[in-house]
């Protein structure tokens, strides 16, 4: 049975950090595979065709993965997926945009071309499937944004995002990274998950709440009730995901004294 971690990267929710962190523990043996569309989809054949010719590789990355995850003889996947506060991840994506624009995407367009508080209402208007319950759709629907997700789409969400083998939250990481590490840690001994963000895009030494405020200030209350309104899905599916990675937390031996050396080893990183 071979043993592969697939790394579903939602774009802006520490996946930079993530790919590092897997690529410090396998190497050659790690791989970043992503179709030429920049809307693709990595299908369940393409991703199995490459595992077959690359026999070494043990983890893969891609943004164009989609739920759920394959099943296929010989192979044994793991899951690890990170999840955001849904308005925090369309600020941070701004953020980004603005210091590493991508030409020839829309999106990255807009965000160059105009301040915080007109960028939103007008991704609301011309571009929703951007800003509408996002984590949710690709989970339930693979990303297909035909209608606005509903109550099936977040049931059908937030069962696959429980049967995620390594789940995190963006504002839960180290406590994510501890659970994950010990649900893997048979299949994957000697995993090393101590690394400094990368690519973050500002903004991240502030508490939660506070970026959240500083949001509502920048886009005015109208629209920033619009965008809470357009992410009612998304902010259940996280609070769900909160609740469950604290759940695996709790169920680490030695919780807190493992937790504490993480975050020591950060700490020294960053000197």
């Amino acid at each position: 049975m071979r043993f592969v971690i697939l790394h579903y990267h939602l774009f802006k929710n520490a996946g930079s950090t993530i790919e590092n962190m897997l690529d410090r523990n396998f190497g050659e043996r790690f791989y970043r595979l992503d179709t030429a569309d920049r809307d693709g989809r990595l299908s369940e054949d393409a991703l199995l065709s490459f595992l077959k010719e690359n026999s070494q590789i043990q983890a893969i990355s891609s943004h164009h993965l989609r739920h759920p995850v394959p099943a296929a003889r010989g192979f044994l996947f793991f899951d690890l997926c990170f999840f955001r506060d849904p308005l925090d991840r369309i600020r941070s994506i701004y953020d980004y945009l603005r210091a590493k624009p991508t030409v020839g995407d829309p999106l990255s367009d807009l965000a160059g071309r105009w301040s915080l508080a007109e960028f939103v209402p007008r991704v609301i208007e011309t571009m929703p499937h951007q800003v509408n319950d996002v984590q949710v759709n690709l989970l339930a629907n693979a990303g297909d944004y035909n209608h606005p997700p509903g109550q099936a789409d977040l049931d059908r969400a937030v069962k696959r995002m429980l049967e995620t083998s390594w789940l995190g939250v963006v504002d839960r990481f180290n406590e994510s990274i501890v659970g994950g590490q010990n649900l893997l840690e048979p299949a994957f001994p000697g995993l090393v998950c101590a690394v400094e963000p990368v690519n973050a895009s500002g903004g991240l030494d502030d508490a939660l709440q506070l970026r959240l405020q500083k949001l509502e200030k920048a886009c005015g209350a109208r629209v920033y009730s619009d965008l809470a309104r357009l992410n009612m899905l998304d902010r259940e599916l996280l609070w769900k995901a909160r609740a469950e990675v604290a759940r695996r937390f709790n169920l680490v031996p030695n919780r807190d004294t493992r937790l504490q050396s993480l975050e020591g080893q950060l700490q020294r990183a960053k000197v």
